[in-house]
């Protein structure tokens, strides 16, 4: 199962290394929302180095003596990176510990604010980047004329390759419970692994449906049978053929086609679109009906990114970047479109 996805833009411009210190790659999460200032939920704003999010939730579990199931947070983020993201952990009564105890190596507690809920999975509304790759080699003109088109055109909304695991190894693992038969539905026994191996499959998939459009050419246009989705939204829609307003909405970036994530149920698409998805899904059918099986519904996700807020700054060799993703979105998909890096193994940031 190849790794190997098609470029949009004509390939890399060059050249440059990733993550050469922590501080090359550094993520904010952007959370949409302000916690109350009370409830049984402590929200933590947390910076990290060289630390993985789930790691660190552990920790809080230990200082706090609560079970980890108490900790949650909203995405992943990178360890080879400076990050700063929420946590909370849910400590029923008026008891507030003293988090300035909380003392872990490259982790710092930044506030600690009430809430009345538990933070969910996947409930930010974005990821801030700022990225510095160094020693760029190539052709700056036209590093300097892709990045202009990415800012305006977007990139591919690849799944990262730190989706599959080192060396793809998730996604090997999990090609091979399909192929010998085991089952991928979730049970509280190994729940955690096998949603691992199930999202390692179903992003390959949306990843090959979308690189065959890319192929095709039409990856950011729509095709008859499309499903839209809004920039920054799960709101959809079906697309009607002939709609003016939704073209130049289209053009402008407001507006998204949208790549399968399978599952059961009604996938709504027809005609090219659902033509185009069957061809895809009929050369793997076990990999569809093992992750139909496991209890996951069919969904649906934007096949271009746009960055917002782009910008970019040379220091001789070294280009440092600033953009912001919806949540989700993998940084390693813009920067694809721009250079070819070498760097230190990538972790998950979503």
């Amino acid at each position: 199962m190849s790794l190997d996805f098609p470029y949009a833009w004509g390939g890399p411009a060059g050249t440059a290394q990733l993550r050469a210190k922590p501080e090359d790659f550094q993520v904010e999460e952007l959370l949409g929302f302000e916690p109350e200032g009370e409830g049984e939920h402590h929200f933590l704003w947390i910076r990290k180095v060289g630390n993985n999010t789930d790691w660190v939730a552990r920790h809080l579990a230990r200082f706090t003596n609560v079970s980890y199931s108490a900790v949650a947070y909203s995405g992943l983020k990178d360890r080879h990176a400076v990050t700063e993201q929420w946590f909370s952990v849910h400590i029923p009564g008026l008891i507030t510990p003293d988090w300035s105890q909380f003392c872990v190596e490259g982790v710092e507690i930044l506030k600690a604010i009430r809430h009345r809920k538990k933070l969910k999975r996947g409930v930010h509304r974005a990821n801030k980047f700022r990225i510095c790759l160094r020693n760029f080699q190539g052709d700056r003109d036209a590093a300097e004329q892709r990045l202009d088109h990415i800012a305006t055109q977007g990139v591919p909304n690849y799944f990262g390759e730190q989706r599959f695991g080192r060396n793809g190894n998730n996604l090997n693992k999990a090609w091979q419970r399909v192929a010998t038969g085991q089952s991928l539905k979730l049970s509280k026994r190994d729940k955690d692994n096998k949603a691992m191996l199930l999202s390692s499959l179903r992003s390959w998939l949306f990843n090959r449906v979308l690189a065959e459009r890319i192929e095709q050419k039409n990856w950011n246009q729509w095709l008859a049978g499309d499903i839209a989705t809004f920039s920054g939204s799960r709101s959809q829609f079906n697309v009607e053929s002939g709609d003016q307003e939704l073209q130049t909405r289209l053009q402008e970036g407001s507006v998204h086609p949208t790549g399968p994530m399978w599952g059961a149920g009604e996938a709504r698409i027809t005609e090219e679109v659902l033509t185009l998805e069957q061809q895809v899904a009929s050369a793997y059918p076990e990999v569809i009906e093992g992750i139909a099986s496991a209890g996951l519904n069919h969904e649906r996700r934007g096949l271009r990114l746009i960055p917002e807020h782009l910008h970019w700054d040379w220091q001789e060799q070294d280009l440092t970047l600033s953009f912001v993703l919806p949540a989700g979105a993998f940084a390693t998909s813009v920067l694809r479109e721009l250079v070819d890096w070498q760097g230190v193994e990538i972790e998950l940031s979503e």
